[in-house]
């Protein structure tokens, strides 16, 4: 009995993997292509002919002293005082015009607030920090490109002194961070 169960549930067992192997037919899946995009004709440009100019006077500028090193002061919300309008000129002057010289810049106040001062002071520390992990570099030891890493942190200390002086504090902080972090990179190799 044993033996004509576990024949017939073979059967059973080899019926059900026939259906299952059985093929069916396919469709074919037709997929049409996108329809194209409508792009709109370009707009009809007008070019016009260059006009002639009419000659300019030629303005003297006075030379300004350019520094690279130094970034020009920031206004720092301060109401400027100086404001002047000069008419325009009409004939160029046969004679230069005496210079005059630009008017003092201002002296930041001496009287700082407590939080200016203890801002101050900390600046002074992260500066003194950086020239400190500066000084620790081995500078003949290093190749081309970190001896001119180690001028440029020596260039944001120097920086960021005169911003200090100048009561910059955010960017004499930048500064001194940046060189503080070159120094830091350069006592590592």
């Amino acid at each position: 009995m044993k033996a004509s169960a576990s024949v017939s549930l073979l059967a059973v067992a080899l019926l059900a993997i026939g259906g299952c192997a059985k093929r069916h037919p396919r469709t074919a899946t037709v997929i049409e292509p996108p329809q194209p995009l409508s792009v709109p004709a370009p707009p009809p440009r007008v070019i016009l002919p260059p006009q002639p100019q009419e000659p300019q006077e030629p303005t003297e500028e006075e030379p300004q002293p350019t520094s690279p090193a130094r970034p020009r002061p920031r206004n720092q919300g301060k109401p400027t005082t100086d404001t002047k309008t000069e008419p325009p000129k009409t004939e160029a002057p046969q004679t230069p015009a005496p210079q005059t010289e630009p008017p003092a810049p201002e002296k930041p106040s001496q009287d700082l607030q407590p939080a200016d001062a203890a801002g101050e002071a900390a600046i002074r520390q992260q500066i003194d920090r950086a020239r400190q992990n500066l000084k620790r570099v081995n500078y003949p030891g290093l190749s081309q490109d970190m001896k001119a890493q180690y001028q440029q942190a020596d260039r944001f200390l120097i920086l960021s002194e005169q911003n200090l002086r100048e009561h910059n504090l955010l960017f004499a902080s930048t500064l001194a961070e940046k060189a503080g972090q070159i120094a830091d990179v350069l006592n590592r190799r």
